[in-house]
């Protein structure tokens, strides 16, 4: 293998082509058209993304909660991942409350992503509330999974919806 010369000692090149000043001008105004517009569709992009980050903790803290029921997670560590899903929930509902939708179908997404996101949040609170009385009494383990399946449901309803606009 030949020897490597030190970074130092690699003679640089001037670029071949020196950058344009119209180019540059409009990659500029690209970049700034693209963050007044949120980057992924203004509501929708937001939206998205907010099921998006709520879909996953829904899936994880279902890992957690099935891993529980057979034995295999510590009730502790099943709680902190019910924790943690719910905080992301709460999180992705609060990006959505702050949204300022401009037309009516805007509004329209905004509040359905706020019913979704209010009721992953009743999932994991049954999902919790199971962990809690882990004792087969009400609501049980499987009631808290019922639960967030039903959440993972109408998220993925929500992206379809949010999807096709």
């Amino acid at each position: 293998m030949p020897d490597s010369a030190p970074a130092e000692k690699i003679p640089a090149r001037p670029a071949a082509f020196p950058a344009r000043p119209a180019a540059r001008g409009a990659l500029v105004a690209l970049a700034a058209l693209a963050m007044l517009t949120g980057c992924s569709g203004g509501v929708g992009g937001s939206v998205s993304t907010a099921v998006k980050d709520s879909s996953s903790a829904v899936a994880t803290a279902r890992i957690a909660l099935r891993q529980d029921m057979d034995g295999n997670l510590t009730q502790a560590a099943t709680a902190t991942s019910l924790d943690d899903g719910l905080k992301e929930v709460e999180t992705s509902r609060s990006s959505v409350l702050k949204l300022s939708p401009a037309t009516q179908e805007e509004r329209v997404v905004q509040k359905q992503a706020l019913d979704v996101l209010d009721q992953c949040a009743a999932g994991f609170a049954t999902a919790r509330a199971a962990l809690a009385a882990n004792d087969g009494g009400s609501p049980s383990l499987s009631d808290g999974d019922k639960a967030l399946a039903d959440a993972q449901d109408v998220l993925k309803q929500l992206e379809d919806t949010v999807g096709s606009q």
